[in-house]
């Protein structure tokens, strides 16, 4: 387990005329079946989620870094051309895609195909439009918006899914664990701690393990969740200017 490796715990047995002690590792590797199962499957929901936290945070970094610039060269009021050339820099970017997606849908209709990369390019020239109807950008903005939203979404399921069931397989470890204690108490016939013990610490050892694959993929879950409504919002913000811009331009272009 990679959130326990570096663990000991010592678990004493009183027994008689000597102290017995037995670290993590131990306890791990002497588990029973059952335990080892569950084990197992909280080190790969664990390993799994791990993987995509750290890979989420890469993402997330390189679209705040990119966000900010291509913003600050929108802002700086440069011509749309240059705003379309500079945006070809950042392909993954949702803020240079629905730019893109924007200004081929006011000077090149509407006809468009996705690439196997993701990037829309037209697929013929048409006169630029003359008028453009409110439900038609609001189609433009849904479709865009949503596909790269769901593009940064993608994987987060997992972790949702790991903040649920993971205490859960541990829980039943944990109850599979004390009742195999009751079941050793009820062989030997006496309650000693000798035979309890090592059930019981098997028992919370799947606990622990359940809780510290949970914990750090609902703590990644929500941090992502907010950065993506945050992304949301200031979508919808650059939206509304861009089309304001674009509608500046197309008529001054008819003047």
């Amino acid at each position: 387990m990679l959130f326990i490796s570096n663990m000991y715990l010592t678990v004493q047995t009183a027994i008689p005329g000597q102290i017995a002690s037995q670290t993590v590792t131990d306890l791990v590797l002497n588990a029973s079946p059952v335990a080892k199962v569950v084990l197992g499957i909280l080190s790969f929901f664990s390993v799994i989620s791990w993987g995509i936290i750290i890979s989420k945070l890469r993402v997330f970094a390189r679209v705040n870094r990119e966000s900010n610039k291509f913003l600050n060269l929108f802002s700086e009021g440069k011509h749309i051309r240059e705003i379309l050339q500079a945006s070809k820099q950042y392909p993954s970017n949702p803020f240079a895609a629905i730019f893109k997606e924007s200004y081929w849908f006011f000077n090149k209709g509407e006809s468009q195909s996705q690439n196997p990369g993701g990037v829309s390019e037209p697929m013929r020239e048409s006169p630029p439009k003359s008028t453009h109807s409110s439900e038609d950008l609001v189609r433009l903005f849904d479709s865009v918006a949503s596909r790269e939203v769901l593009n940064l979404e993608r994987h987060l399921v997992f972790l949702a899914t790991t903040g649920s069931v993971c205490p859960f397989f541990g829980l039943f470890g944990t109850v599979w664990g004390v009742m195999s204690s009751f079941l050793a108490i009820g062989v030997v016939g006496a309650a000693d701690i000798s035979v309890v013990g090592p059930g019981i610490a098997e028992a919370l050892i799947t606990t622990i393990a359940g809780l510290g694959a949970a914990i750090p993929a609902v703590i990644a879950y929500n941090h992502f969740v907010n950065k993506l409504k945050i992304l949301s919002s200031e979508i919808e913000i650059f939206y509304s200017n861009l089309v304001d811009k674009l509608a500046r331009r197309e008529s001054g272009e008819k003047r």
